[in-house]
């Protein structure tokens, strides 16, 4: 039964989407509304560039409260200074372009689950998008929640073998 489920069936659609100049404070506005945790992002003449998620977004931020390392380094053996530098001012409209994850992680329709979890884990990313085998159009999203969510409504046939013979 498993090796039956194809990213066609696991997908969701349609895949809300975000530009490159969308402020990052509307877009993790727009992902908070949708509750989601990302979205693609198109350039000016429509074509896919990247993805930004809420991780692109703690990323940004811990990369500037992070204490400066004051001391040596033991590659160089050398002082290192710095300082902590702050969020700028006008972070909330600094466009997704600048914060976003470049490029996308996609499958086809007829991917299996097993693909697609590959694909999952082995970039080590929390969704991948379903394309046409032909262009570019996106039909829809997979996300690891999708994946629980269908696991969660098609327990494994093992188990209930097992579950019936305890009974």
């Amino acid at each position: 039964m498993i090796k039956n489920v194809l990213a066609r069936d696991l997908m969701r659609g349609p895949v809300r989407q975000l530009t490159t100049w969308t402020p990052v404070r509307d877009a993790a506005a727009f992902l908070q509304r949708h509750g989601i945790s990302g979205a693609p992002v198109i350039d000016e003449h429509g074509r896919w560039v990247g993805v930004f998620t809420q991780n692109d977004i703690a990323r940004f931020v811990e990369e500037r409260i992070r204490p400066a390392t004051t001391g040596r380094t033991l590659e160089s053996r050398e002082e290192v200074a710095g300082s902590i530098p702050a969020l700028p001012d006008q972070f909330g409209e600094t466009p997704v372009q600048e914060l976003m994850t470049l490029g996308m992680y996609t499958v086809f329709p007829d991917a299996t689950l097993d693909e697609v979890v590959h694909a999952l884990t082995a970039f080590k990313v929390h969704r991948v998008f379903v394309i046409r085998e032909t262009g570019t159009a996106i039909l829809g999203v997979i996300t690891t929640m999708d994946i629980l969510r269908w696991m969660e409504r098609h327990p494994i046939q093992k188990e209930k073998s097992r579950r019936l013979a305890r009974a």
